[in-house]
């Protein structure tokens, strides 16, 4: 967990666990985790923060920025708002010199041509750092855990319930079973 809470922290400085991404908590934890993991997680986020991160590493911001509408497209408003409330934080903090797709990702939502999705920028970040693909997304699903699940305890089991449904997406990604994914890192 130490492991992870260092990606967040280089990849994303000023993370409020207070403020929620994507997961909303309706009923008991677990199960609204394990809910939030099999229709939103699984189908959608880590699809698309996989393919931001193997996007990022080719420095291919036109195809980032698509991915960006895309997901904004499938996000129902709850997660769509506070996805994009995220990403937003995220980008007023200052960007490391040298990010240039990072620039350049924001020019575009400055434009009006994407969305800011905090998926998007945080898989931009991981990239940045050279965060390897398994660690960054359990980054991400640390932080999401961070606003429902406040026990350590609790958090711990639930990521731990969560790696298999990554590992197997992961697995099948390399083996060339996923759509044009390459992973780096």
């Amino acid at each position: 967990m130490s492991e992870l809470r260092e990606v967040v922290q280089r990849c994303n400085p000023d993370f409020d666990p207070a403020r929620a991404i994507s997961w909303r908590v309706a009923g008991p934890v677990a199960d609204s985790w394990q809910e939030w993991i099999k229709v939103l997680f699984e189908p959608l986020l880590l699809p698309h923060l996989c393919r931001v991160l193997d996007y990022s590493s080719r420095q291919s911001a036109r195809e980032i920025i698509l991915l960006d509408a895309e997901l904004n497209g499938n996000l129902k408003a709850w997660p769509r708002r506070h996805s994009l409330e995220a990403g937003r934080s995220m980008l007023q903090h200052s960007t490391p010199r040298g990010e240039r797709l990072m620039a350049k990702l924001q020019e575009a939502i400055e434009a009006g041509a994407a969305f800011g999705h905090f998926a998007t920028l945080y898989g931009v970040r991981c990239s940045a750092f050279s965060i390897p693909v398994r660690s960054a997304v359990l980054g991400y699903l640390v932080q999401e855990l961070s606003v429902g699940a406040t026990d350590e305890t609790v958090r711990l089991k639930l990521l731990e319930a969560s790696v298999e449904s990554v590992n197997e997406f992961l697995r099948l990604s390399s083996n060339g079973s996923t759509e044009n994914l390459r992973f780096h890192g």
